[in-house]
């Protein structure tokens, strides 16, 4: 049986904008512009950008260096990179690590996903508070009472204590 050639990018640009799709935050849509806002705008950006530069790019280059290596020689998962990698059978499970902590992060990103989806419903629909002007206190307590968060900060607060209380 002939073996089938590897699946290639049909462009450069097409890996380059995949990659840095991945590297890009929830965080950097949800957090970022309010954060900015908060803490001086402009100021936010140099501490940004030097992690960008120290941190980002150069792990992005190791992770495609390492899947590059790995692909060459078959190896196309990431327990299959770190056994290649390190000619060790051990090596293997500590590259499950790279397949599960992504499955947590996207458990994240579709719990958060269905925040706002549900908010859209609720704003298609018509129940959400109606405000004018800058004051946004009811659209903060709405989405307060919507998450189940109280005025600490905490989440889920008083649901935990009623269930703790009634055992």
């Amino acid at each position: 049986m002939a073996r089938q050639p590897a699946e290639q990018w049909a462009t450069r640009l097409g890996v380059i904008l995949a990659v840095a799709g991945s590297a890009v935050g929830l965080g950097n849509f949800l957090r970022f512009p309010g954060l900015a806002a908060k803490y001086g705008g402009g100021a936010f950006m140099i501490p940004y950008f030097i992690s960008l530069l120290l941190l980002g790019i150069p792990i992005c280059w190791c992770e495609w260096t390492l899947g590059r290596y790995g692909g060459t020689r078959g190896f196309n998962s990431a327990p299959g990179i770190f056994r290649v990698l390190t000619h060790s059978g051990k090596s293997m499970y500590f590259g499950v690590l790279a397949i599960i902590v992504p499955l947590v992060i996207y458990m994240y990103y579709v719990f958060i996903e269905s925040w706002c989806l549900a908010y859209a419903w609720y704003y298609l629909v018509g129940e959400m508070p109606s405000s004018t002007g800058i004051d946004t206190t009811p659209y903060i307590d709405f989405f307060a009472r919507f998450v189940g968060m109280n005025e600490n900060g905490f989440l889920l607060e008083a649901a935990s204590a009623r269930q703790w209380s009634s055992c």
